[in-house]
């Protein structure tokens, strides 16, 4: 006898899968490889942040190096005028003593009547620019607008790598390829000018790239840095500033050498004095006299006394946070971390990164500030 097995009506089974249970799996499929690539974008983020860090580590140590070596701080080369702005008080002294636009950005013309033959690096030095490493007169003062407070033009993105790896020509520093002749304290070197086959004292690369992670590339022009300085009360067009660009860019940017960090971005080179001039002398009373640059303190701390006078006392300021070295250091080096950006950039470019609308109080365009100053690298020394 044969026996026919009949399955009930809506319950017989194919082996395969039905639609909706393909959708789930290929749902379910996907988001893990969103988890996975997230969490392979985090550690990756977190990584090349560790490496910046130790690469600024590694940049303060040459730094140190270098002022065992000569007696003072690499020089704070001027980054050019379109970043550094026409205040006359606050330009180098080869710019307030005659020097025109056309001397710069970088590097000024020897002979005015010779076109682009620019070979004198222009540096902020520790004589006649001194008042310049005390700070502007201005971030805690009255009448001052919130983006002007945050306006600090002490750094550099090319002093580390022309001082401490020797990267420019022979015109310029003495030396052919890696390495330099003896700089001065204002920037120039012993080397240049010297009869050929003269003796002079040649000193090889503070830095060596390639043992200490650090990396240098050439042709580094940021154009988002540029509207960080800019004299307007709102951010400059970035596309208005391409002429500007294209300007200098056969003669200068193949001298622009910098130190990057894990994310491609300059590492800020930043020099400053400590002290208030009072009587003749520099005093150190309050932690405003320290002339820390904001870039390295908390925005919510800062703004603390941000344009406000009646707090210059610092009750309830913490300026140095958690970093004791701070009470003494004289420069730092700084990566914009995984961002690129710094905290110090005008608020509405920093609105437009995130996504957020400008806020009007200087408390919550700090608390905005913060948001992406929290993930810089830095290392300090004096």
């Amino acid at each position: 006898m044969v026996h026919h097995h009949r399955h009930p009506a809506g319950t017989r089974r194919t082996g395969a899968f039905t639609l909706i249970e393909l959708l789930v799996v290929i749902a379910l499929i996907a988001v893990l490889m969103t988890l996975v690539l997230s969490g392979l974008n985090r550690a990756s983020k977190t990584a090349r942040r560790t490496a910046s860090q130790r690469s600024a580590a590694a940049l303060a140590q040459a730094v140190d190096q270098f002022k065992k070596e000569f007696g003072f701080l690499p020089p704070l080369v001027h980054d050019g005028i379109t970043i550094s702005g026409g205040d006359d008080q606050y330009r180098p002294a080869d710019f307030r003593s005659g020097g025109s636009l056309n001397d710069g950005p970088v590097f000024q013309a020897d002979d005015p009547n010779v076109s682009y033959n620019y070979k004198t690096i222009i540096v902020w030095n520790e004589g006649l620019d001194f008042e310049f490493l005390t700070g502007r007169p201005g971030p805690y003062d009255a009448g001052w607008t919130a983006n002007s407070a945050w306006d600090d033009r002490r750094y550099s993105k090319y002093a580390l790598a022309y001082y401490l790896t020797g990267v420019l020509n022979k015109d310029t520093d003495g030396v052919s390829g890696p390495g330099m002749a003896r700089p001065i304290i204002d920037g120039t070197f012993l080397g240049v000018g010297y009869p050929v086959g003269s003796v002079r004292d040649k000193y090889e690369p503070f830095m060596d790239v390639e043992r200490r992670g650090a990396r240098i590339v050439g042709d580094y022009v940021e154009p988002k840095e540029i509207p960080e300085h800019d004299s307007g009360a709102d951010p400059v067009d970035l596309d208005s500033y391409e002429s500007v660009l294209d300007s200098y860019e056969d003669y200068q940017r193949p001298a622009l050498f910098a130190f990057v960090d894990g994310f491609g971005n300059a590492f800020r080179y930043y020099r400053w004095e400590q002290g208030r001039y009072v009587n003749g002398r520099y005093i150190v009373e309050e932690e405003t006299d320290l002339n820390i640059p904001p870039v390295l303190i908390d925005p919510v701390e800062y703004a603390k006394v941000q344009n406000d006078p009646m707090n210059l006392d610092n009750n309830g300021v913490d300026f140095i946070g958690e970093d004791s070295r701070l009470r003494n250091a004289r420069y730092a080096i700084v990566s914009a971390g995984p961002d690129g950006f710094f905290g110090t950039e005008h608020i509405e470019t920093i609105a437009n990164y995130l996504g957020e609308e400008v806020p009007t109080s200087i408390e919550e365009q700090a608390e905005l500030r913060q948001k992406v100053w929290a993930d810089n690298a830095y290392e300090v020394g004096n």
